[in-house]
């Protein structure tokens, strides 16, 4: 009785750091919102859309942590979801056949779980892996993509899983 009294805690107190892991961050221009793993921060991206760094520099640097957030115009209207999934599944270039590719066309969103190399200082092959997440909205669809080098990928994944798939798409207002 002792022994299920104590796991019963245990469990409970496992399960709360779970609920206080991420703080909700809302960006107007994009119209998102992102559950921010402690420490995380968020900068603006040069080229649009915005950076979430991570609360180390040694995780940039060593573990080669990348996580973008931004919006672009979604082409080929109804089925531009379908054949990304399908352009995704089959192996181009550097890029390895997707792990995982999930498409929920109820909700406009497509989850892309793949892998690709890329040659870097002194011609080192690194094999990074990537979670994308596509989100349509009308004309438009929100990219939300967390990379890692794979050999890595393990210790980023609840933060990656927070961030990417926990993203929330929000209408821009329209201008007029």
């Amino acid at each position: 009785m002792q022994v299920r009294r104590h796991s019963r805690l245990l469990a409970v107190l496992l399960c709360f750091p779970l609920l206080v892991h991420a703080a909700p961050y809302r960006h107007a221009g994009l119209g998102v919102a992102l559950a921010l793993p402690d420490g995380w921060k968020v900068r603006a991206a040069p080229e649009g859309g915005v950076r979430v760094l991570p609360p180390k520099m040694e995780d940039r640097e060593r573990s080669g942590v990348a996580v973008s957030v931004w919006r672009e115009r979604l082409r080929g209207g109804s089925t531009a979801l379908e054949r990304l999934a399908s352009r995704y599944r089959k192996a181009q270039g550097p890029r390895e056949a997707a792990i995982s590719t999930r498409l929920d066309r109820k909700a406009g969103r497509l989850v892309l779980e793949y892998r690709e190399g890329e040659y870097v200082q002194n011609g080192l092959w690194i094999l990074r892996q990537h979670l994308r997440v596509i989100q349509q909205d009308g004309k438009q669809a929100v990219m939300a993509e967390c990379v890692v080098n794979a050999s890595e990928y393990h210790r980023y994944r609840r933060a990656f899983a927070d961030l990417c798939l926990g993203m929330n798409v929000r209408p821009l207002p329209s201008k007029g």
